[in-house]
């Protein structure tokens, strides 16, 4: 009874909890923003944000996602409280013969895991050399079934070691389980359509401002700098960027209001004065050729326009000047889907090679199209007797032939390469029981003996009648066959 009721509460628990996974990848430096880009796919708690920083990534070149010896980056996950994270698969590569790397998980303040930097090329890892010259990130997945985050905030960390070389990260995925009751959703960006003159808006549709690559914020805090800061994002048609203000219209009157997606209608209390929830928080709005005029119902407050002044910030504030651009409204339309994959080539179809002519033989994968999101590949080979396959990157242990296979990670889309190690064995013939390259009566004999358990051959060369069994019927038909030579 005790062993039902503990299956019972075992089967709640398990209902009560939303198994999914978020990949969040590294996908380039914004000079502009002074900003690490993030791209992501899956499921993220509601309102989780993600940032990415390193201690050394984007101060040489494009190097923006290389963590050499002595140095460290870190993703910071924000709105996970209560999830429990199952595991953490890390897409890195090395230099050439160099990279050690560690890595740490940390609940707000509180160290959950860890493991210190060792050689990219251990058993802890990914148990040899991936050159990031070869194109492509390993995938290595780390079982970690932490306890549920107590926090709201979690840090995944790595850690360089002292030696000489880097690591590089691509990405990460968790595999996570999120509370009953959390609302799960996409981390995709939005695609946000700039109003022109001729352009119409209605109660209800989401806005933010926008002008020369930046968009409204508030991230110094307009309570105590009295405006509102403009930030740079990187495409108005995938906005991913949490501090982005957005505005939702509401109707008094003739007047409009905006609210912010956290609740707060803005105001002004004078020129150059912005505030939130005090003031006067209605607003006349005309659509323009040259941007949108925002302008407070109380004519002394002025107009919103947007200041880029070369010895301070940029920012939206409210003038009575007119000599100052006017912001550019965008309207919210809708949020971006995952691009699927619609087709993967591999870099070769066929390989012959001789065993020791290789160590390795490395295979790339091109998944189509170009901007599809997710393209994570895994492989398989037919015989790993003949050759193993580890992210592109085979290995020939034998004579023989195995068929190495690339699937996407999304649609299931798979590629083959046929890999042909030595010279191809020579079909076996049918009645050659024995497999001595010709038919003849030492063959029946090996045929009794199979029929009566005594030896093991391949059914192939056994069944000569076809019948789907190995059996006394075979016997006269193999010695009809030698008869017939």
């Amino acid at each position: 009874m005790k062993k039902i009721i503990l299956a019972v509460i075992c089967t709640l628990f398990v209902l009560a909890m939303n198994a999914t996974e978020i990949t969040y990848r590294v996908a380039s430096f914004n000079n502009d923003a002074g900003d690490f880009v993030i791209e992501a796919w899956g499921e993220k708690p509601e309102g989780a944000i993600a940032y990415f920083e390193n201690s050394y990534g984007a101060t040489i070149g494009n190097r923006y996602n290389q963590i050499p010896r002595n140095k460290e980056a870190a993703f910071l996950l924000y709105g996970w409280q209560g999830c429990t994270i199952k595991s953490i698969t890390f897409s890195m590569c090395s230099n050439n013969k160099a990279g050690t790397i560690g890595y740490s998980v940390v609940d707000g303040e509180n160290e959950l895991c860890k493991m210190a930097p060792v050689d990219f090329a251990s058993d802890k890892w990914f148990g040899e050399w991936l050159s990031k010259d070869h194109g492509v990130y390993g995938d290595i997945t780390k079982v970690v079934n932490l306890q549920p985050l107590s926090t709201d905030t979690l840090i995944i960390q790595l850690k360089a070691g002292t030696s000489e070389g880097s690591v590089y990260i691509n990405a990460i995925t968790i595999d996570y389980e999120a509370p009953e009751g959390t609302f799960l959703e996409t981390p995709m960006g939005w695609i946000f359509e700039k109003l022109e003159k001729k352009s119409t808006f209605a109660e209800g549709d989401v806005v933010m401002l926008y002008r020369s690559g930046a968009a409204s914020a508030d991230l110094g805090g307009m309570e105590s700098s009295k405006y509102i800061d403009a930030m740079i994002i990187n495409n108005t048609s995938n906005v991913t960027e949490p501090d982005v203000l957005v505005f939702r219209l509401g109707k008094e009157g003739t007047a409009w209001t905006l609210t912010d997606q956290y609740g707060r209608k803005l105001g002004a209390s004078g020129e150059r004065n912005l505030t939130w929830d005090a003031g006067v928080t209605t607003w006349n709005i005309t659509l323009g050729y040259e941007g949108a005029t925002i302008a407070s119902t109380n004519t002394k407050y002025g107009t919103l326009r947007f200041n880029a002044p070369v010895e301070s910030y940029a920012r939206f504030w409210n003038y009575t000047s007119t000599s100052l651009a006017l912001p550019f409204m965008y309207r919210r339309v809708r949020q971006n889907d995952p691009v699927a994959c619609t087709g993967i080539t591999l870099n070769y179809t066929e390989r012959a090679i001789e065993l020791g002519d290789q160590d390795t033989i490395m295979v790339k994968a091109t998944v189509d199209p170009v901007k599809a999101t997710d393209k994570r590949v895994t492989w398989e080979s037919s015989n790993t007797k003949v050759a193993t396959v580890k992210n592109g990157i085979v290995h020939p242990l034998a004579n023989g032939t195995t068929i190495i296979k690339a699937t996407t990670v999304s649609g299931g889309i798979s590629a083959e390469m046929r890999l042909t190690i030595g010279h191809e064995p020579t079909p076996a013939l049918l009645g050659d029981v024995d497999g001595n390259g010709t038919i003849d009566v030492s063959d029946v004999t090996a045929l009794i003996n199979q029929i009566l358990g005594e030896a093991e051959y391949p059914v192939e060369r056994c069944d000569i009648d076809g019948n789907g069994e190995v059996n006394v019927s075979d016997v006269t038909a193999l010695i009809n066959l030698i008869l017939a030579q």
